[in-house]
C-alpha cells in the first residue's frame, strides 16, 4: 500500500508518515477522537467558543453535543443541528475531520467515506483512508523538502505536538535503519580429496610435479598461485573459480 500511494519511494516520506501517523494515534493505540472533556479542559482548548466555565458546562462530558458545537458550520459541515459534527468527527490513524475531509480522502481511495463515516476508523481500511489523506494533502512533496514542520503543518492544520511527533520521528528512523551488512560468509576450508584433485589437475598441465597426496605444502601452494596469474584469475587458493578453470568439481 504505501508503494501504491509513492510513500516508500523517497527517503524521507516513510518516516514522516509514521511519526505523523503514530503521533495522531496514540502510537496505533487511538483511532476515533475522545470528546469527552470537563468544562475547564473545553475553555482551555477553545477559548473562543468556551470563554467562560458556565458557557462549557453544557457539554461537559457529553461527546455528542461538544462535536456539534465545535466543528459545526465549517470543513464542509452543516449547523450543529445537522449533526455533521460528530457524524464526521476525528476518525482512523490521522484523525481525519470534517465532511469535505470524509468526502475528498473517499474520492482518493474508492470508498465512500461520507456515506459510511465509520470506515474510517475500521480495521480493514484505515490504513487505505491514512495514506489516502497523505495524498489528499500532498504531504509527499514537503517530504521531499526534509521540511517535517510543513509535513506537520499539512497534518495537524498548526504545529500542536511537534515535540512529540518529533520524538516519533526520531523512534521510527531508527527502526527503519538499514542493518549492518552481513559479513560474508568464510568458505570452508578445502578437503583432502579437492586438495588432491587440484595436483592431479595441475600435474596433467604441467605446472607442477608433486605427488597428488592432498596435503597442501608449498609447492602445491606455489603451483596454484602461477596457474591463478596465467588464467587471470584473483589471487586465492582452492575455490571454486580455480575448480572451474581446472574442470574438475
Amino acid at each position: 500500500m504505501f508503494a501504491e500511494f509513492d510513500i516508500s519511494d523517497k527517503p524521507n516520506r516513510l518516516p514522516f508518515f509514521l511519526a505523523q501517523v503514530a503521533h495522531e494515534s496514540g502510537g496505533l493505540s487511538v483511532i476515533e477522537e475522545n470528546l469527552k472533556y470537563s468544562a475547564k479542559r473545553m475553555t482551555e482548548i477553545w477559548p473562543s467558543r468556551f470563554p467562560t466555565l458556565a458557557s462549557a458546562e453544557p457539554f461537559a462530558g457529553n461527546p455528542e453535543a461538544l462535536a456539534n458545537k465545535v466543528y459545526a458550520s465549517r470543513m464542509g459541515n452543516g449547523s450543529p443541528d445537522s449533526g455533521d459534527g460528530w457524524k464526521y468527527r476525528g476518525r482512523g490513524y490521522i484523525q481525519i475531520t470534517g465532511r469535505d475531509g470524509y468526502r475528498a480522502i473517499g474520492t482518493a481511495i474508492g470508498i465512500n467515506l461520507e456515506a459510511d463515516p465509520d470506515r474510517a476508523s475500521a480495521p480493514a481500511d484505515a490504513l487505505r483512508v491514512a495514506c489516502g489523506f497523505w495524498k489528499w494533502k500532498k504531504v509527499n512533496a514537503a517530504c521531499d523538502e526534509g521540511d517535517f514542520v510543513k509535513v506537520t503543518r499539512l497534518v495537524n492544520g498548526g504545529t500542536t505536538g511537534l515535540a512529540d511527533r518529533q520524538a516519533w520521528l526520531e523512534k521510527v528512523r531508527k527502526v527503519l535503519k538499514p542493518a549492518p551488512a552481513a559479513s560474508p560468509a568464510k568458505s570452508a576450508p578445502p578437503t583432502k580429496e579437492d586438495i588432491r584433485k587440484v595436483q592431479q589437475a595441475l600435474r596433467d598441465r604441467g605446472f607442477t610435479s608433486v605427488t597428488a597426496d592432498g596435503i597442501m605444502g608449498p609447492k602445491t601452494t606455489a603451483a596454484i598461485d602461477k596457474f591463478r596469474r596465467d588464467n587471470d584469475l584473483k589471487p586465492g587458493s582452492i575455490d571454486g573459480d580455480l575448480k572451474k578453470a581446472l574442470k574438475i568439481s
